[in-house]
């Protein structure tokens, strides 16, 4: 006797039978639009990525690819958008309540790796975290807070935590869009022509803000684009995994995603010295470097399911029933 599928745990729709190219091109299209438009004040602005509502600003074009879904799905597609972008909750509950906390722990790792490794191949820097720990202390007494080393270094965690979650809702808008909508769109192309794909679209996205400067700061642009599209693959890739891991949801994801906006400067900072940011290279030792990378790709090897590899590649026609959602 078969189960009942209401309760059966849901997993995301069938993938296409091909590519759906034009929604595809449009949603890319849209997305790269609103973020350009985001950026464009800070191209003439002073200071750039430095400008005090630079942050503020971007935070709202990472909400593009979401919007870019609506639209696409509700006047291309003309499909659930819900369903079409994975943001169901019944019967992945137990999924979503395990592979949020693991994905922050998965990217806090990664950035923490990252920064060790920095240290060990010879750029300097303490790994008992001391030498930022009293000068955050130094920092926050000039700031007129004087407190012991052990509240100071708790402050600034906590302050950290704060800033991830607030940070989820801007990178859930990034994640519903490149996770949610498009990696299921191009599971036709294959694995690896769709993890490729994927991260070129979700790479060359971010050109607006590359261009003036943002990551790999002082490094040349073109060299900056280069390895940026390299790193994504690599992100691209695990958040993807970590999706697959939530049956299609990508609110886990978006959690992995704020992670390492929220800690990145952190994990460097933690292990900083005298001489670190002058002697690190940020195409080595980041996460968006060599080594982040690396780690990246055998984190996502590790989460993404082995199962889920049967679901790429071109599809079989005839009908598709999505289980209850």
């Amino acid at each position: 006797m078969s189960p009942n599928p209401a309760h059966r745990p849901a997993e995301m729709l069938p993938p296409p039978h091909s590519v759906p190219w034009k929604p595809v091109l449009i949603f890319a299209a849209i997305a790269y639009a609103l973020l350009a438009l985001s950026a464009a004040p800070f191209w003439f602005l002073p200071g750039g990525i430095a400008h005090p509502l630079y942050s503020w600003v971007l935070s709202a074009g990472m909400l593009a690819p979401a919007i870019a879904t609506v639209i696409v799905v509700n006047l291309v597609t003309r499909g659930s958008w819900r369903d079409e972008v994975g943001l169901r909750f019944r019967g992945r509950w137990k999924r979503l309540a395990l592979w949020i906390p693991l994905a922050v722990l998965v990217m806090l790792a990664i950035n923490a790796a990252s920064a060790v490794i920095m240290v060990l191949r010879g750029v300097p820097g303490d790994l008992t975290g001391s030498t930022w720990a009293h000068a955050t202390t130094i920092a926050m007494a000039d700031a007129g807070a004087e407190m012991p080393v052990p509240v100071a270094v708790t402050v600034v965690l906590a302050l950290t935590a704060v800033n991830l979650l607030v940070s989820v809702i801007p990178a859930l808008g990034e994640e519903i869009g490149w996770r949610g909508w498009l990696w299921r769109q191009l599971k036709p192309l294959g694995f690896t022509g769709a993890i490729v794909v994927g991260a070129l679209i979700w790479s060359l996205w971010h050109l607006p803000i590359t261009l003036i400067g943002h990551n790999y700061p002082g490094a040349p642009r073109p060299l900056a684009i280069g390895m940026f599209i390299i790193a994504c693959v690599a992100l691209h890739f695990l958040f993807g995994a970590i999706t697959e891991r939530a049956g299609g949801n990508p609110l886990p994801a978006a959690f992995a995603h704020s992670t390492l906006n929220s800690t990145v400067g952190l994990a460097v900072s933690i292990v900083a010295t005298q001489g670190t940011l002058e002697q690190m290279n940020w195409f080595i030792d980041t996460p968006l470097g060599v080594i982040g990378i690396a780690l990246t790709v055998f984190a996502a090897y590790l989460i993404m399911p082995r199962g889920a590899r049967g679901t790429f590649g071109p599809q079989p026609h005839g009908p598709q029933t999505p289980d209850a959602l």
